[in-house]
């Protein structure tokens, strides 16, 4: 899948430039004194790296609380003001995003919310929708207590389509971000079975029966890949009996790993999938805490972020990289990874806690690429879910009700200010970076909206370049249809019979997938056909059909599930 284009898109690099992309050149050692900049026109460079086609692997990376003012702040602590991140700061497309959602109300048309927590947010790119405070993956609706419509996430979407998926964080797994993409309940405090006292109408044994805790439902939906803390959780006895991790091990074959040692012995998925719990709450952050105090304030002139006791806990970037290696599979995988004590330090007004786990943001993003390097068709995508209120300011005196101040790697004393609330701090509304490296990744320039991203992290439409050379051929479509249930004894002996319409293709393929491993493979004419799949011993449990049309300009793909009954 190419990766560069020498026509000229003036428009495209127009924009790329207003919103002011990073230069390769930026180096992270540069001295405050010597500011990088550009050293030559780069619109050619950004050209180069615009890709229409559909990605194969998304990578999401997700700072909790993640804003400019933070990214700042934690480079002028971790490289200088004259640094740049690695990661972070060498992804070529950027722009900006807004993350305002909606209030409880009598709808259709529903109040404002200027400020979100990170239930909605993160529901906004999981779904491409718009929802209130507390509420996760679900629509809005009159009241906290009354449900809303459940809504598909991308998660899912990639689920059906065969692809594998995970789900990685340093905040308890079933906390608002990592549910979102794979949870739907009312309010986001209802994470465990006993947890469910405000969302009792949602609970497995209500009558009708609800999807259960967020927690039960993770598990349900059989990630192949969830990492991160929140193991209290998952102990909590189900409305069945057992506790969720007995449920997630005996009812859906997971092999759980609650140090690094165990993590890093994984090394494939053929043994069923893998749940990491390596904290009864949320994981310890890089850094012991340096909380802010009135004024004048924490800290001082000299302070440096001490280094803090994890134990046997892996960091974000081994999470991810070793959530990469599992994942990795011809028919690809969505991988959801966050950066999460940058916020919830934030509200503790501690800033090396922060600024460590934003640094191990970088590190994780320097993970992806360097997997990107080898496996060009990998969209990468970075952003937060919404802004907060660390504010860099010039004295520590006067200019803040909460202030802290530590000594950069410039030399130089750097004090923050917490100032939302008398005690710790809070979310606020201001617009947010995204960027992002790979096919697609010029969708996130300019001003967006978070909910811009589903479709963006689904993969769009390819569009055609302009320029000298022949118009890029239409991509390929194709669909698929097959029986939902078939019994294993006839999945083996006559098989599933599956019919296939294509058009625009030169190929297409046929398999039949059991937890993103292939079990069977056919081939039909290039305008599809029937085909029956017939496996070679008995095979019970959810399966998915997909098709794959490949054409002159790339491929589309079509999936169906199915259930083996025994």
């Amino acid at each position: 899948m190419p990766r560069t284009r020498t026509s000229l898109v003036a428009v495209a690099a127009a924009g790329l430039l207003a919103v002011g992309v990073t230069a390769a050149t930026a180096g992270p050692s540069a001295p405050a004194s010597l500011a990088p900049g550009f050293t030559k026109d780069i619109s050619a460079d950004l050209v180069a790296q615009v890709d229409p086609s559909k990605p194969r692997n998304v990578i999401l990376i997700i700072g909790d609380g993640m804003d400019d003012s933070m990214i700042t702040a934690a480079r002028n602590y971790e490289l200088g003001a004259g640094g740049r991140f690695a990661g972070l700061d060498s992804l070529p497309f950027t722009g900006a995003m807004t993350t305002y959602g909606l209030k409880a109300g009598a709808g259709p048309d529903y109040p404002i919310a200027y400020v979100s927590d990170s239930a909605p947010t993160a529901s906004g790119w999981s779904t491409g929708k718009k929802t209130i405070d507390g509420r996760l993956s679900q629509g809005p609706s009159a009241a906290a207590n009354v449900p809303g419509e459940n809504y598909e996430t991308v998660l899912e979407r990639y689920q059906e389509q065969g692809a594998l998926v995970g789900n990685v964080s340093t905040a308890e797994l079933t906390d608002a971000t990592p549910a979102a993409a794979a949870a739907h309940i009312s309010q986001r405090a209802c994470q465990g079975p006993a947890d469910m006292t405000n969302c009792a109408v949602e609970k497995k044994s209500a009558t009708p029966a609800g999807l259960g805790s967020v927690a039960e439902q993770l598990v349900d939906h059989e990630i192949d890949v969830l990492l991160g803390g929140g193991k209290q959780r998952f102990a909590q006895a189900t409305d069945a009996g057992p506790t969720v991790l007995d449920y997630a091990q005996d009812a859906h074959d997971y092999r759980v790993v609650e140090d690094a040692t165990a993590l890093a012995d994984v090394s494939s998925l053929a043994d069923g999938p893998v749940l990491g719990l390596f904290a009864n709450a949320n994981m310890t952050p890089r850094y012991q805490p340096l909380v802010a105090t009135p004024p004048p304030g924490s800290g001082g002139p000299a302070y440096r972020c001490q280094d803090a006791d994890r134990g046997t806990q892996p960091d974000l970037s081994a999470m991810t990289a070793k959530a990469i290696e599992l994942l990795d599979n011809p028919n690809g995988f969505f991988l959801q990874t966050e950066s999460a004590m940058i916020d919830k330090q934030e509200h503790s007004s501690d800033i090396c806690g922060a600024i460590g786990d934003l640094a191990e943001l970088d590190e994780t993003v320097q993970v992806a690429l360097e997997f990107q390097e080898a496996n060009p068709d990998t969209l990468i995508i970075v952003t937060g879910d919404h802004a907060h209120s660390t504010q860099i300011i010039g004295n520590p005196a006067d200019d803040g009700r909460q202030t802290a101040t530590v000594l950069t790697a410039d030399g130089d004393p750097m004090s923050v200010a917490y100032s939302t609330n008398a005690v710790g701090s809070d979310h606020t509304g201001a617009q947010i970076r995204v960027a992002a490296s790979g096919p697609q990744a010029a969708n996130v320039t300019g001003v967006i909206d978070q909910t811009d991203l589903f479709r963006t992290l689904l993969g769009r439409t390819p569009s055609v370049l302009p320029g000298p050379g022949a118009p890029t051929p239409l991509k390929p479509s194709v669909g698929v249809a097959a029986l939902e249930r078939v019994a294993a004894t006839t999945l083996r002996n006559r098989g599933l019979h599956v019919s296939v319409a294509a058009a625009g293709a030169t190929s297409v393929k046929v398999q039949l997938l059991r937890q993103g491993r292939v079990l069977v493979t056919r081939t039909v004419r290039a305008t599809g056909g029937d085909v029956r799949l017939r496996t070679a011993r008995l095979v019970t449990g959810r399966l998915t059909v997909k098709v794959v049309a490949s054409g002159a300009s790339g491929t589309a793909t079509s999936a169906r599930k199915v259930v083996a009954t025994r």
